[in-house]
């Protein structure tokens, strides 16, 4: 038909638009949007069948393509439709303005279609009763990610906390996006090559359920002071970004359930999101927490995200956490799968109340369940098997949450936390407790006779061992220490008893849920990541291609020499006496581009350790032809690139993964770059890339 994609020219400017303009939508007729005006939508219609291609409109593209605007009761069909702002295949970061926009409506449904290169394709403000009826997205706006598999880049970083003033849609794009919207239900939608996927901003009642915006690179669902809703059925799997199997696994703040800023009363039910940054990722927010706004506002009795329910969902696998549930309180975790995890089955630091029940937390790599600093917690009858840790409960010196605005308007402590009738089996540690008072524990069972620590231990009621022997006659493992404890009297808390009691409601769905039943492998080491997101091998994609680390210097050969200065001097207190260090290095080497300070050798490593260590280097380059390139450096801590003689990059302190980029102009044939580096502590990365500019 025409305007179909198949019949027109490669470039954006050879393409023809389509049919004339429509200001007013008849009931039920066919209509068809025009190129370089707004659709203006004010009764039922269906969009005429094909493909368009339509860039957005209005001030920063954000007036809408097709828009839809203080109406009631209209349905808006685009079965047959795919309506993009870019053609298909466009780099995502390219994509930008809004696709379908609804303003102020009541009772709006938006049925069938695909949308597609846009940085929101359908946004949604101040409406109450929108419906997303079986909607597919694909190929919205994404970053271009620049770690690779070699180093994380810093500048992947996601930063969710802030979003009062739309900064997700505004920074980081949408398949669809709901702010100050009401009664919501979003149901058989699907969204694949994108960062994020459903964000509601400020919403209040509604349902998502048979939804699958899994492979994305960003959040899957994305929820921000944002309450009462039913998640059901959906498939938020590998939402994901900051992986390198066997490498890194930093997750970036990416995650399949995003919850952010005091989000409560949601219940989540038979829904997948495994293998993300973290399979559930929430927060109190700001308003309690760093910033203290709500206690600023004199909200003394403010919350977070409280009285939220996970009951039966699958979150395991997550690069992070399966669930990351923080400074908030009476959320319950139930009857979930939260299996393989690299850092925490459960991660719930200064969290009050929450009931974690009938889990399976196993093969974790970190603690299966671990708070600090939480208060008033129960641990009960779940299986914890397989991880380095089972349950870990601490208080450290947190001085900034501590001693700052949160720690003045609430409990820090690390006290009554209720741990019974869990099997514990083949863990590194059970029990790893320091710090915590009214720990009450019984009733568990253990698979070995391990050897449990007890330092500086006060037992409150029973004898100092018996607490901790199973019920079949074996013992805990790992170390209590600097605390109270007695043996659990049987007693359940009223919280529990009340998580125990809770049926869950019927709900909507028919996705399958668990990957077992889907046939799937599982595993961190499934998750393999590109450019623009990891790979989404359910759809068919080409498995991607490695991105290596270099570009166009990625064969290039360094000379290197590396010193320690673990007694000084500080090379940025006096850097001449640091640099005169390397005149008698502790090891000299060629090494290829850089993947880690040390030139991805072990030799090299041992030579000079993880610590208060210098290193200088150079290497030479050709060029067949000249032009203007991007050098690139990520850095931590210090660096300095000098090229031919002249520094073009400078980041001379402490600091945490940083990319720092310079553009050159150079001539055809050879030149020279002199790096310096050094690391004090911590954390570190080093890598060098060059690319031709287009």
């Amino acid at each position: 038909m025409p305007g179909a994609f198949g019949t027109l020219g490669a470039n954006e400017g050879e393409f023809r638009m389509l049919i004339a303009v429509l200001a007013l939508v008849v009931c039920t007729a066919d209509v068809k949007p025009v190129a370089g005006q707004t659709l203006e939508v004010q009764q039922s219609a269906k969009v005429a069948p094909g493909k368009y291609l339509l860039p957005p409109q209005g001030e920063d593209g954000l007036r809408g393509v097709l828009r839809i605007e203080a109406v009631k009761g209209v349905t808006l069909d685009l079965t047959g439709v795919e309506l993009r702002g870019v053609p298909a295949g466009t780099d995502l970061d390219r994509c930008e303005g809004y696709g379908i926009v609804l303003v102020g409506c009541h009772d709006v449904t938006l049925k069938g279609g695909t949308i597609g290169g846009y940085r929101g394709c359908v946004v949604a403000q101040d409406c109450d009763g929108i419906t997303l009826d079986g909607v597919s997205f694909d190929g919205w706006y994404g970053k271009h990610l620049l770690s690779n598999v070699a180093y994380e880049d810093g500048s992947d970083w996601l930063y969710p906390h802030h979003n009062d003033k739309g900064e997700w849609l505004r920074d980081y794009g949408a398949a669809a996006s709901l702010s100050n919207c009401r009664n919501v239900s979003l149901h058989g939608c699907r969204g694949r090559r994108g960062q994020n996927g459903i964000l509601l901003t400020r919403c209040t009642g509604g349902e998502v359920w048979d939804c699958d915006f899994s492979f994305l690179s960003g959040w899957g669902l994305g929820l921000y002071r944002t309450s009462k809703f039913v998640v059901s059925h959906c498939l938020f799997d590998y939402c994901v970004r900051g992986f390198s199997d066997g490498v890194y696994w930093r997750g970036q703040d990416s995650a399949g359930i995003l919850m952010f800023e005091r989000c409560s009363e949601n219940l989540f039910a038979w829904n997948s999101a495994t293998h993300g940054g973290d399979g559930v990722f929430l927060f109190a927010g700001l308003d309690t927490v760093d910033e203290g706004n709500a206690f600023k506002r004199g909200e003394r009795d403010a919350g977070g995200c409280d009285d939220n329910i996970w009951y039966r969902n699958d979150f395991s696998y997550a690069v992070a956490n399966a669930i990351e549930a923080t400074f908030s309180k009476n959320n319950w975790v139930l009857s979930n799968a939260l299996n393989g995890s690299h850092q925490h089955g459960i991660w719930g630091g200064y969290s009050g109340r929450m009931v974690v029940l009938g889990n399976n937390i196993e093969r974790t790599l970190g603690g299966a369940v671990s708070i600090e600093h939480g208060q008033e917690n129960a641990i009960v009858e779940n299986q914890i098997e397989a991880n380095e840790i089972g349950v870990e409960l601490w208080w450290d010196e947190d001085k900034q949450l501590v001693e700052g605005v949160y720690g003045q308007n609430r409990d820090t402590s690390s006290r009554d936390t209720w741990v019974y009738g869990n099997a514990f089996a083949r863990n590194g540690k059970d029990l790893v407790v320091n710090k915590t008072t009214g720990l009450r524990i019984g009733g568990n069972s253990y698979d070995s006779g391990g050897d449990m620590r007890m330092e500086r231990l006060k037992v409150e009621r029973g004898d100092a061992t018996s607490w901790m022997r199973g019920r079949d006659g074996k013992t805990a493992s790992g170390e209590v220490r600097d605390g109270t404890l007695s043996s659990w009297d049987g007693k359940e808390p009223e919280w529990v008893r009340k998580a125990r009691a809770w049926k869950c409601p019927e709900v909507k769905g028919e996705l399958v849920v668990f990957a077992k039943d889907r046939g799937e492998t599982q595993g961190l080491n499934t998750i393999v990541m590109g450019e623009w997101g990891p790979w989404d091998f359910r759809s068919g994609e080409p498995r991607p291609k490695p991105r290596l680390p270099g570009g166009l210097l990625k064969d290039v050969r360094w000379i290197g020499s590396w010193w320690s200065w673990r007694d000084g001097p500080d090379p940025r207190e006096k850097e001449r006496e640091w640099r005169a260090l390397g005149t008698q290095p502790a090891i000299t080497k060629t090494c290829p581009n850089w993947v880690d300070p040390w030139g991805g050798d072990a030799q090299v490593r041992k030579a000079v350790g993880d610590s208060h260590f210098g290193m200088s280097a150079v290497a030479e380059f050709e060029l067949d032809a000249g032009g203007k390139f991007a050098l690139a450096v990520v850095s931590d801590d210090g660096v300095r690139l000098r090229l031919d003689g002249k520094t073009v990059i400078e980041h001379w302190d402490l600091h945490a993964p940083a990319r720092d980029e310079a553009q050159v102009e150079l001539t055809a044939g050879k030149h020279k770059l002199e790096l310096e580096y050094f690391q004090i502590d911590g954390a570190w990365a080093l890598n060098v890339e060059m690319k031709l500019v287009e």
